[in-house]
């Protein structure tokens, strides 16, 4: 682990999908997908995030750049996916609610039902598996009625959990002056449930249907690639429902950076002893959570809420005034393994 103390901390909130981990198996309630969701749905303005400066021009460009690390990007089909259910008082409900009225909604209260997460093992452009590497895709969807309206999007992360390489890939709602052909690949299938194939790499239309980066999505994905919450965690393995569908990966040594963004922020605050950065690193929620409306102790640790109430105030007090003004807490940035 490196310690960094130079540089102001960042506070604001993210624009859209998925962020670091601040717990060991569930961080925040925070959706696991991309740091970006369109920035117009949010209405929020990219010049609050730092530029993913460097990065290709085109998602094929970028899958290529990747491909050392990661393998071959999949094809993506959403039907192939898990749901995440939304459930009211313990019961699965398959029609829209009013934010905050399921039982865990999403990091901005939405109870949309149709939202679908895969996961695609890592294989090179042979078919060899690379068991290191896990591909994560999440088809959101914010409901029947925004989907009409041509709201959607797909997003996908790669990450080698042994070397810590990690991609991400944007859907073209990231940047509203692109067109947008997602939302007429995508279908709601039984029980208003997303379907639909997206093009792969290979297909001519992959840079239509996604993009790089426009963004560091280190800005939310602070910590780790991906995010737990209840919401999302509610997409269960169907092999092993004991576990969530989203690999949990994060620790306080994991490896991670983001090919063709090894310079990215991914700083987060470290205090030696303290029982949140004991089990994992902790990033800073304010980046992409309302802290009006969600409260960390509530659901943090995820076996026992509340329980290190201390532990998580000496880490908003260093985020607040800065390690450099904090005794006993540093900068530190996650290992890279390469």
């Amino acid at each position: 682990m490196v310690s960094v103390r130079d540089g102001p901390g960042i506070r604001s909130e993210c624009p859209g999908h998925i962020a670091g981990g601040f717990m060991h198996h569930a961080v925040f309630r925070s959706v696991v997908t991309l740091c970006v969701i369109a920035l117009a749905v949010a209405g929020l303005s990219a010049q609050r995030f730092k530029p993913a400066e460097g990065m290709p021009d085109t998602a094929s460009a970028y899958a290529r750049l990747v491909e050392p690390e990661l393998g071959a990007v999949p094809a993506i089909d959403c039907g192939e996916g898990v749901r995440v259910p939304v459930h009211v008082d313990g019961v699965e409900v398959f029609e829209d609610q009013e934010r905050f009225a399921c039982d865990n909604s999403d990091f901005r209260g939405g109870c949309n039902v149709g939202s679908r997460v895969g996961r695609v093992e890592g294989q090179d452009r042979t078919g060899a598996p690379i068991p290191d590497v896990v591909w994560v895709y999440f088809c959101r969807s914010s409901g029947i009625e925004r989907f009409e309206q041509g709201i959607v999007s797909v997003q996908m992360i790669g990450h080698n959990r042994q070397t810590g390489a990690t991609a991400f890939f944007e859907a073209p709602d990231a940047d509203p002056s692109r067109p947008n052909p997602q939302p007429d690949l995508l279908r709601l299938g039984e029980n208003g449930i997303l379907a639909g194939e997206l093009p792969g790499p290979d297909d001519p239309g992959f840079d239509a249907a996604f993009m790089p980066p426009p963004i560091q999505c280190s800005h939310c994905h602070q910590a780790d690639p991906f995010i737990h919450d209840p919401w999302i965690d509610g997409a269960r393995l169907p092999d092993d429902p004991s576990q969530p569908f989203i690999p949990e990966l994060g620790g306080p040594n994991s490896p991670y950076f983001i090919v063709g963004g090894e310079d990215w922020d991914r700083r987060t605050v470290h205090i030696e002893g303290n029982g949140c950065t004991a089990c994992h690193r902790a990033p800073d929620p304010t980046r992409y959570l309302n802290p009006d409306a969600y409260h960390v102790n509530d659901f943090m640790p995820p076996h026992a809420p509340g329980t290190l109430a201390a532990d998580y105030a000496a880490i908003r007090a260093c985020y607040d005034d800065g390690p450099d003004a904090t005794p006993g807490c540093d900068w530190v940035e996650p290992p890279a393994a390469r």
